[in-house]
């Protein structure tokens, strides 16, 4: 009996210890991973993470579990990887759901509903977002609280409601402690004070946001400011200042996003994993063949062997028909969609060009002596984006577009150079060449490889390196 209870007290440290050296080893893993997201190097982030998940085994630390998973999820979301990003989000809300502090829950339903989000799916989206309000109370970080009220601001906006919208961004701001964040809240604020006509509160906080470290916020600030009208005290000149800066910065963000060595590096590891499962079968196979032949007799388990080989390249075969017919399918899918695209812009262009706003513009343009006024490049913006606007639904569904981006489409649908563009805009061949860049880097190499860059940017650029 004593010998039992010792033995019994022995195998619990041991066990105790090996849970330790693991959990402390996942988390050093995981640390290196968020380390090599600053250094932008996301393929790898990736692949410690999922050792990190593997040290945990089934029943490790549930609490990093969670953290890890939600964080391989943001981490593809940001670099495009949808569906892989919506797997990641799920296994964080199982490991997480019974934990006391439910902030990796939260975290997993704000992922599901940016998921969402992309989509354009706002009813969806807001189901998921509103969902940590239930357990609110339960969420121990401040800034997994400040975070849930972020989303629901921007929920709320892409709705319309703005005034839940604010309601929210307020509450978020009350809550954040880090000051990237907070002027992030400031520029979405200063956004909706626009949309509300209150110029004065949109100035304050769009010029306090502005002041960002974070290049991309400064921009969007810069941008916003320039789209205030005159009663906020943004004159023409100020406006044109602004567009130059938000440009400059823009332009100065280098594009991190390598999605392809991500979905490389995901499809590498799965595949490692397909490998080991199969060796683990493989030596499950072997044990029972010998058993088998231990009982039986040699030709039993030569038999089996040759049975199990024909079944295994059975369903490889089957599964790679399966893949093949799967991907043409999506070919021909991305080709219909881009030769939609593609004859409603031509529509579009047609139409306008009959209508005597085009021909008012193209001889504006053309005109060495004539430039156009801030006034009347919103006034022309405007009715263009109206004309285009069928082209450009199709199109966004595909390409997230700006404004301005959307605006640079539809002139280039209707045949204007980059000069011409230029003239349109108030602003230099150099930027227009810069933006058509970035629209391209943006378009997902699926319908990249299917000509869709042929279709909304022209031959010469879409076939520029």
């Amino acid at each position: 009996m004593i010998r039992r209870f010792i033995f019994t007290i022995c195998l619990s440290i041991l066990l105790g210890s090996c849970n330790r050296y693991h959990s402390e080893k996942a988390e050093s893993l995981y640390l290196n991973g968020l380390d090599m997201e600053e250094r932008h190097m996301p393929d790898s982030a990736v692949t410690l993470y999922h050792e990190a998940l593997k040290q945990l085994g089934k029943s490790g630390n549930k609490e990093l579990k969670g953290r890890i998973y939600n964080q391989i999820g943001d981490l593809l979301l940001k670099h495009n990887l949808y569906e892989t990003a919506w797997d990641s989000y799920l296994q964080a809300r199982e490991v997480s759901k019974n934990l006391d502090d439910k902030t990796n829950l939260s975290h997993a339903y704000r992922g599901m509903g940016k998921f969402y989000f992309l989509y354009k799916d706002r009813d969806s989206a807001l189901a998921y977002f509103e969902k940590p309000l239930l357990f609110f109370e339960k969420i121990q970080s401040r800034e997994e609280q400040s975070s849930v009220y972020n989303n629901l601001s921007s929920a709320y906006k892409q709705k319309n409601d703005l005034a839940t919208a604010l309601k929210y961004n307020a509450k978020a701001l009350d809550l954040t402690e880090d000051q990237i964040k907070r002027l992030r809240n400031y520029a979405v604020r200063g956004q909706l004070f626009a949309m509300q006509m209150q110029y004065d509160s949109a100035l304050l906080y769009l010029e306090e946001a502005s002041r960002s470290e974070e290049k991309s916020v400064k921009a969007s600030a810069y941008f916003k400011l320039a789209e205030l009208p005159k009663e906020a005290g943004v004159n023409d000149s100020l406006k044109y200042l602004y567009l130059q800066e938000a440009y400059r910065l823009s332009d100065s963000i280098e594009n991190k996003a390598i999605s392809h060595q991500i979905d490389q590096q995901e499809h590498r590891r799965i595949t490692l994993n397909i490998e080991e499962e199969n060796r683990q079968r493989l030596i499950l196979s072997i044990v029972v063949c010998i058993a088998i032949v231990l009982l039986l007799s040699i030709g039993v388990f030569a038999l089996y062997r040759k049975h199990l080989k024909r079944r295994s390249e059975q369903m490889f075969a089957q599964k790679w028909e399966h893949q093949k017919a799967r991907t043409q399918e999506n070919e021909n899918r991305e080709l219909q969609i881009i030769e939609i695209i593609r004859k409603a812009g031509e529509r579009c262009g047609k139409d306008f060009k009959t209508s005597d706003d085009y021909a008012s513009l193209y001889k504006k343009i053309t005109d060495e002596k004539i430039s156009l006024s801030y006034d009347e490049q919103k006034k022309f913006q405007t009715i263009i984006l109206k004309a285009f606007d069928t082209y450009l639904q199709h199109l966004s569904n595909i390409v997230p577009l700006s404004d301005n981006d959307a605006f640079l489409c539809a002139l280039l649908q209707l045949g204007f150079s980059t000069k011409e563009c230029a003239a349109c805009r108030g602003i230099s061949s150099e930027t227009i060449r810069s933006q058509r860049t970035r629209i391209k880097k943006r378009i997902p190499k699926n319908f990249l490889e299917g000509g869709l860059a042929i279709v909304i940017l022209g031959e010469e650029n879409a076939t520029k390196r």
